[in-house]
């Protein structure tokens, strides 16, 4: 077994942070990898709580070790830093003999760009890492998307990202070019649907001086490159044209191209990345997309699954939502657990941005801090029955909304037994059920 000495050799030298919480979210202590990246100290952070170290303009803006215990499973999620830093978490439970969590083995990756293509103050760099979307799964599918997409990034291979719209494609994208050795170069992306086919070429390969009417008088260089050294990323691949599937062809094999209108061969080192929500293989099969270019893209295929397919990560997304929105609108809202119950048996034709809207619109139009079934308007889920409960579970469940809602709103027993005709003894006594069942 191995000595006191050598395990803290091991520990201290690792290539990831390492971030070791106790069962009751208690800072035990990080190694120096981690001191590195985040600017914090072991000093700082041991012996405190993740309750008071994470939040707005706190150390973090996120935890996974939280969501691990609120989840009593791994946890995959990003966050950033008081020191502006970026950082893919995986959070793994360790659990004693009695089935609870004793610890919590977080390991890290530093996802933060540390150049940035104009200066910046750190304040400008905070609220930059805060506004962008983060990752947060505890589904194991998703997380074995994460562990494959990690394990790429090192490379240079060519990645194919498919999944249906809102999954989380472009999230992807940046997390494996922040993962990767290019990160502190460009990331250019492009949404191939969004630009009209006329301005596309001269969007991606970009033109010379005098190459069409209305060009800029002294040419312009396209997104290929702008992204030397870093990544292209190539959103929804299937609306390029087919004119141009050749030349991005020539342009990933040879990493050469000309410009629109331009006789001098531009030389650009660049790795790219494709998303579609498309079926390629069938739309090669109606010669609607070059096989070649198909193969040459598909050299690494990720394949992200819809939300429908990952509903154990609904319940984690809608806290992350409400936790973002609450804090963009000044609010202290809450989902009831009725109503996430209703909202895991949705069917999120939308997936993760669906999910999001519904959040953010139920914050902005809800009265009251509870936001329950009965006050929001989602279409089609009053359709939805929550699987796995009997009908009186689920009467259970209306009239616990029913009587928070009305303490939220009339605060008093004698109130709210006056308004729903019962009695003030049987108000007190079913708060006090239901208060003693969610503390416990």
């Amino acid at each position: 077994m191995m000595d006191k000495q050598l395990l803290e050799l091991v520990f201290d030298n690792l290539y990831n942070g390492i971030y070791v919480v106790d069962g009751h979210g208690v800072t035990i202590g990080v190694n120096k990898t981690f001191e590195e990246m985040s600017g914090f100290t072991n000093a700082e952070l041991a012996g405190r709580s993740l309750y008071d170290l994470v939040g707005k303009d706190n150390y973090f803006s996120g935890s996974a070790s939280l969501l691990v215990l609120e989840r009593k499973r791994p946890v995959t999620a990003t966050y950033s830093t008081s020191t502006n830093r970026k950082f893919l978490v995986k959070g793994r439970p360790i659990f004693n003999a009695a089935g609870e969590i004793e610890y919590i083995i977080n390991t890290i990756w530093d996802l933060t760009v540390v150049q940035y293509s104009q200066p910046i103050d750190a304040d400008t760099a905070r609220s930059q890492l805060l506004s962008e979307d983060d990752l947060i799964t505890c589904s194991e599918r998703m997380m074995a998307v994460v562990d494959l997409a990690l394990r790429v990034a090192a490379t240079d291979s060519t990645i194919l990202l498919t999944g249906e719209s809102g999954v989380g494609k472009s999230l992807l994208a940046k997390t494996i070019h922040r993962s990767s050795e290019r990160k502190n170069h460009p990331l250019q992306q492009i949404n191939c649907s969004a630009i009209p086919e006329s301005l596309i070429e001269s969007e991606l390969f970009g033109y010379e001086a005098g190459a069409f009417t209305g060009a800029d008088s002294k040419g312009k260089a396209g997104l290929l490159e702008m992204a030397e050294g870093g990544t292209v990323f190539l959103d929804e691949i299937s609306e390029l044209p087919l004119h141009l599937q050749s030349k991005l062809l020539g342009a990933i094999q040879e990493k050469e191209f000309y410009r629109v209108g331009g006789r001098q061969l531009q030389r650009v080192d660049f790795r790219l990345i494709a998303a579609t929500n498309k079926d390629l293989v069938q739309l090669v099969s109606e010669g609607k997309f070059r096989e070649d270019l198909f193969y040459r893209l598909n050299v690494v295929p990720i394949s992200l699954p819809p939300l429908r397919e990952r509903r154990e990560d609904i319940p984690t997304l809608i806290q992350h939502f409400t936790d973002k929105y609450n804090r963009k609108y000044n609010s202290y809202k809450k989902f009831s657990e009725s109503l996430v119950n209703h909202l895991v048996n949705m069917p999120w034709k939308g997936n993760i941005r669906e999910l999001e809207n519904v959040v953010e619109r139920s914050i902005v139009t809800t009265p009251g801090n509870s936001i329950t079934w009965e006050k929001v308007q989602i279409p089609g889920m009053e359709k939805i029955i929550p699987s796995g409960l009997g009908l009186k579970a689920i009467l259970a469940e209306h009239e616990k909304e029913i009587l928070l809602q009305a303490e939220d709103q009339y605060k008093t027993t004698r109130r709210i037994a006056a308004i729903l005709g019962i009695s003030q003894a049987s108000v007190a006594r079913k708060l006090k059920i239901i208060k003693g069942n969610s503390a416990s």
